[in-house]
């Protein structure tokens, strides 16, 4: 599992810019929608688990206007150095804090921070029961947690119910050829050309679709938190360009990412040309390209 962890942060290294790019495209409302439930003050000290390119890190910084300050932690070498230039820019270096370390085994001192914050990282985790653990050992007493994992609303909620009802004009224009999805478009072209690594592409968490947020609930209750509360946020965004739906996938999607990074020349060249033809094929009939994502909240608290 150490050896996952290892590759599935290094992945991201050779994509790090393209990653960047696009969370700042797509994630920040995602992030401005965590920093509100975290209710943040500006004494707070806030850890980012899985910090990424620093959107979240970013966004909580910008609302500390006293002595508060924002730790991030990656495994991506690549990723914390966009971090680290975004913060530069961003005027925000004095505020943030970034380090190499790993979310399962943090080097962090007990009750060392008043809120934590982690977007669409749970899932990266093999053990996310280590993570959560950890999660609550350097949160002080009151401290506040908030996390973001991608998943599906509730199947028996109003936001569920609105959500499937919004995608049945999906349906009729996948069925006619005007439209393709991410990650899933690029996914079936690659399960196609290219064989499957012998090492695990997924934690177990990640591949369990159906039940992967209330499984995280339910490790988050029984880590300590009280009360836990849920909530879900999606969007979607229409990409112009055949070129620009290709980079947003190979970098979003863990299984084409790790499976092309290893590809044959003559493999590759063969994803492309599938890949070009469809696009080509649904612009033509005047069809989108089209990335719907979204985030599961949840929040606790862990108790004084």
């Amino acid at each position: 599992m150490e050896q996952f962890k290892i590759g599935d942060a290094s992945s991201y290294d050779s994509v790090a810019a393209s990653f960047a790019h696009f969370t700042n495209l797509v994630t920040r409302p995602l992030s401005e929608t965590m920093v509100r439930m975290a209710e943040l003050r500006s004494e707070n000290r806030i850890l980012d688990i899985g910090t990424g390119s620093g959107i979240v890190a970013l966004t909580a910084a910008k609302h500390l206007n006293g002595p508060g300050s924002v730790t991030g932690i990656d495994l991506s070498d690549g990723l914390l150095a966009e971090a680290r230039q975004a913060a530069v820019q961003a005027g925000l270096a004095d505020k943030i804090r970034l380090e190499k370390a790993d979310a399962e085994a943090l080097p962090l001192r007990d009750k060392s921070f008043d809120v934590v914050l982690s977007l669409f990282a749970l899932l990266h985790f093999p053990h996310p029961d280590k993570a959560v653990a950890e999660m609550f050992r350097v949160l002080a007493p009151g401290g506040r947690l908030v996390i973001g994992i991608g998943s599906q609303p509730p199947w028996n909620s109003v936001k569920g119910w609105t959500h499937r009802l919004s995608r049945i004009p999906d349906f009729f224009s996948l069925k006619a050829g005007k439209l393709l999805l991410a990650p899933a478009h690029l996914n079936q072209i690659v399960e196609r050309h290219l064989p499957a690594a012998a090492a695990a592409e997924e934690t177990e968490l990640a591949q369990d679709h159906a039940y992967r947020s209330a499984r995280a609930v339910k490790l988050i209750r029984e880590t300590g938190f009280q009360d836990v509360r849920t909530d879900w946020e999606g969007h979607h965004l229409v990409l112009d360009t055949a070129l620009e739906f290709w980079d947003l996938q190979s970098t979003f999607s863990s299984l084409a990412r790790k499976r092309l990074r290893t590809a044959a020349p003559a493999q590759l060249d063969l994803v492309h040309k599938d890949f070009e033809r469809q696009c080509a094929d649904v612009i033509g009939r005047g069809g989108k390209l089209v990335y719907h994502y979204a985030a599961s909240y949840i929040s606790g608290r862990r108790p004084r």
